[in-house]
């Protein structure tokens, strides 16, 4: 399937699961590509179109993020993860906005303190007629934690990156299970370093607003190695063999 062509996804057992994916916008596909193999990052799109998210995982990680607020959880190795984070998010955001005369991606981000869009399909039509992304502004939802080592600035920039990269590239919509592909696939535009930070921001707190019904507290949460992977997998507890107990979200 060439990028051009319209993006069918698979659907696997359960009802309604791709209910509000919508067809990826090409030029942000062809545009993640061209980014990663420029940083010398191998980037597909394989196995995006059938991600769904854990239930398991959700509720264990979103009891993590409960656990860990108000509490001061940066590490040294944490840090330097935040500092990947910001160096790529910095770099993306210029590959997105730069003029296609200066080999970018020519795309317009505004910022605001409203809701921009009503569905995922009014941003993609957005963005193909206008060359626009609207975003909502971090200020707008109370600004970043004091002593966090992102400025509402960067997170502007993140959110707007992540909407362009995770969701408008992949056509996954802002589901439980189009989060969890749109960070997945967005990780495959970070260094391995950066991994860290990326998943304890991105599928750290939207586990908790899952799991827990609210946004956690603005504040550095520190996910376990194991959630910090593409493919997030708990390991085996090794006491008698003992399988973590399934948990049912949905």
């Amino acid at each position: 399937m060439t990028l051009g062509e319209q993006f069918k996804q698979p659907r696997l057992p359960g009802a309604d699961w791709h209910r509000g994916d919508f067809k990826r916008v090409p030029h942000f596909a062809s545009g993640a590509k061209a980014y990663a193999e420029s940083q010398g990052l191998s980037h597909s799109q394989r196995g995006i179109a059938s991600t769904r998210a854990d239930p398991n995982n959700i509720i264990r990680i979103g009891n993590i993020i409960r656990d860990q607020q108000g509490t001061e959880q940066m590490t040294p190795g944490l840090a330097k993860s935040y500092e990947a984070l910001k160096a790529g998010i910095s770099s993306q955001f210029e590959h997105l906005t730069k003029p296609t005369s200066e080999g970018g991606m020519g795309i317009k981000v505004q910022y605001g303190r409203e809701d921009p869009y009503s569905s995922p399909q009014e941003a993609r039509a957005d963005v193909m007629k206008n060359k626009r992304l609207r975003v909502l502004s971090t200020e707008a939802t109370g600004g970043m934690a004091p002593g966090h080592p992102m400025s509402n600035e960067d997170n502007d920039k993140f959110r707007a990156v992540h909407d362009a990269f995770g969701h408008m590239a992949t056509g996954r919509n802002f589901s439980r299970h189009g989060e969890e592909a749109a960070v997945q696939h967005h990780a495959r535009m970070f260094p391995p370093e950066a991994h860290h930070a990326l998943f304890s921001e991105l599928r750290g707190q939207n586990s908790f607003l899952i799991a827990h019904k609210d946004f956690p507290g603005n504040q550095v949460y520190n996910l376990p190695q194991w959630a910090s992977k593409g493919k997030a997998k708990e390991p085996t507890p090794k006491s008698r063999g003992k399988k973590p107990q399934q948990l049912r979200l949905f």
